[in-house]
């Protein structure tokens, strides 16, 4: 009996391998091709068949795209679908990440021809991934648009079906101003999962260990620190789409600069009272740092979270608002609010027994804490100069 339960069981492993190797989603492992991609500092090995390529539709209309996307679904695109979501698991890729190593690894399959074809092979490995994605197309280009709860800004929204779509293919800029876009009724997906852009932990990429010397001024004395951040996250914030500022404020730091900031700051704090430890948090990130407005340095609003701020020569107030929100919550796990004025952004912190100008919100009193200026100081409790008298709103806390 047990030697037919054996026999079997391999009957059908065999059953199982020689379906697989039928499968036209899958091809012939025989014309399999890899290459190695560069991602972020960290090579990743792709496999693919080569006979998953499609023709671009040419003139593009609902059948022609419709057509194009049904010859691909004929061809053995789930060898590289495979490939990406190994990699995805991997490499700990959150929903923006794992489309960015989609899109790169097609232009690879593809090269530089074909841009619509690869625009629907890009649809098609995200529907297969599980996603709800729409193709939208306007005269010789076509658009992937994904389905997402997340606020984006300066990303095209459509809404359809009363779902909001973004259109990931005009991630680049390339798409200015208000355009009139046709939606192709196909839908292969309609309950596909929303598509996610937060940052709640970083990918296990190679780290790019960087170094730099820093200094600041704790009420008039000069301190040093020597930092060491990872070069990697920066290069991963310069592809992502503006979010939600108070998505830059919850994301934290990396292991890199986790460990060679945090005991160095907590040295500092270790002998300090609660108003002491917060007044050096804010000096750090008031004075350690030069200050220049979005617009003039990178030529656009450009928000930061917080190892950003050691990879450029300059940042502003979202900054440092998201660097002593991460420092504080790291290092003294304290109640705080991130307060928004119509051009400004600063925190306040929870305490009782701290005198300052202060708010009470949600049953919570909070004292001013401004992280961005004025730049020498090290004093709490104040609004900033100059919003004495300017309404804000709270966008967030943390508790």
């Amino acid at each position: 009996m047990k030697n037919l339960i054996t026999s079997f069981a391999l009957a059908a492993a065999l059953l199982i391998v020689l379906s697989g190797a039928s499968n036209p989603q899958l091809g012939n492992p025989d014309n399999y091709q890899r290459f190695e991609l560069p991602f972020y500092g960290q090579p990743i090995s792709i496999v693919y068949d080569p006979a998953m390529v499609i023709p671009n539709p040419g003139q593009l209309t609902s059948m022609s795209i419709l057509k194009s996307y049904r010859l691909l679904n004929r061809k053995p695109k789930r060898t590289l679908l495979n490939s990406l979501l190994e990699a995805k698991q991997r490499y700990e890729l959150n929903d923006f990440l794992f489309y960015r190593l989609a899109r790169t690894s097609v232009q690879v399959v593809y090269g530089d021809t074909d841009r619509n074809a690869r625009e629907i092979t890009l649809f098609g490995l995200l529907v297969d991934a599980g996603f709800d994605v729409r193709l939208t197309y306007r005269g010789n280009r076509v658009f992937v648009n994904v389905y997402t709860t997340e606020d984006l800004f300066e990303v095209p929204i459509i809404d359809t079906g009363g779902r909001p779509y973004a259109n990931l293919s005009c991630l680049d800029g390339a798409c200015r101003g208000r355009q009139r876009l046709f939606i192709l009724d196909e839908q292969p997906n309609p309950r596909g999962r929303s598509f996610g852009f937060q940052l709640r932990s970083w990918p296990a990429l190679g780290v790019q260990a960087t170094e730099k010397e820093m200094s600041f001024n704790y009420h008039g004395i000069p301190q040093s620190l020597k930092v060491t951040f990872d070069r990697t996250v920066v290069e991963i914030m310069k592809d992502y789409p503006f979010i939600h500022e108070y998505a830059y404020l919850e994301s934290p730091l990396s292991p890199t600069l986790r460990k060679s900031l945090l005991p160095q700051l907590r040295r500092y704090l270790e002998p300090l009272d609660e108003r002491q430890r917060i007044e050096l948090l804010v000096s750090f990130t008031r004075s350690a740092f030069d200050y220049k407005e979005d617009n003039e340095y990178f030529g656009h609003s450009k928000p930061m979270v917080p190892e950003e701020l050691f990879g450029y020569s300059f940042s502003d107030c979202e900054d440092r608002s998201a660097l002593f929100f991460a420092l504080a919550r790291d290092l003294l796990n304290i109640p705080m609010a991130v307060v928004a004025y119509s051009d400004h952004l600063t925190i306040a912190v929870g305490a009782d027994n701290i005198a300052g100008d202060s708010f009470t919100y949600e049953g919570q009193r909070y004292v001013f804490c401004d992280p961005t200026g004025p730049k020498d100081s090290s004093r709490i409790g104040e609004i900033p100069p100059g919003y004495e008298n300017k309404n804000f709103q709270i966008i967030g806390t943390y508790k």
